[in-house]
């Protein structure tokens, strides 16, 4: 018998925010990006919960903005962006679920399309030890602006958490995904017990259908202050 795993996806599961909307918002407000790429930001999102959006394509075109940056600099960045933006939209019951979870002794991990140094500002406030995330090239420390395929979205989630479950000795079939996206689809029918998280139309619909647990979560934040 394999170990037991609580997969999370991170937008509009753990926290109500978009990472990529909200980094390029707080880039923004530094002065780090022009105007019209927000906005468009903005209209991506919308496309991105109707699930009429390219993200490949999308993400390629953030990545090209952080092009000659340091890891070391983008480790700054998103941790500050986490704090101004994104810990105060983290979702309370998520918390309360994961910290279930914690107890139950599973194995918590968090995985997203967003690029590591997103996301792990998120898992060391949750004290959850384990991501799973798209890959970005570096040379030399210094980011290209490029990521490495296949991403961590659609086909290449389940790609990327079959490959972790074998390298741990996780069994999917006890296991648990959480997720808003009808674009992670294709893991959630591979694990014993599919919750849509906050779902989006089309997930709502699939959950109905395939008779899986829906969570609602009210926008009530885990931390009122940041620290």
């Amino acid at each position: 018998m394999g170990q037991i795993a609580a997969f999370f996806d991170m937008d509009h599961t753990i926290t109500w925010k978009n990472s990529g909307l909200s980094s390029v918002q707080y880039a923004r407000k530094h002065g780090m990006v022009p105007l019209g790429f927000l906005l468009l930001g903005i209209l991506k999102i919308g496309l991105y919960r109707l699930s009429l959006l390219n993200i490949e394509e999308w993400y390629e075109r953030n990545m090209g903005l952080l092009s000659g940056l340091s890891l070391a600099d983008m480790d700054r960045f998103s941790q500050g962006w986490f704090e101004v933006a994104i810990r105060k939209s983290i979702y309370r019951e998520a918390v309360e679920l994961i910290r279930q979870h914690q107890i139950k002794g599973h194995r918590l991990v968090i995985i997203s399309n967003s690029p590591p140094f997103f996301v792990k500002p998120l898992a060391d406030a949750l004290d959850i030890n384990e991501i799973i995330t798209s890959k970005v090239e570096m040379k030399d420390g210094i980011l290209t602006g490029k990521l490495i395929k296949p991403l961590c979205y659609g086909k290449g989630k389940k790609e990327y958490a079959f490959n972790w479950a074998n390298e741990e000795n996780i069994d999917l079939s006890q296991s648990y995904f959480y997720t808003d996206s009808f674009y992670d689809i294709d893991l959630l029918y591979e694990v014993g017990f599919p919750v849509a998280t906050n779902p989006d139309r089309k997930l709502r619909q699939a959950a109905l259908k395939n008779n899986w647990k829906v969570l609602v979560f009210k926008r009530e934040p885990a931390f009122l202050e940041n620290r």
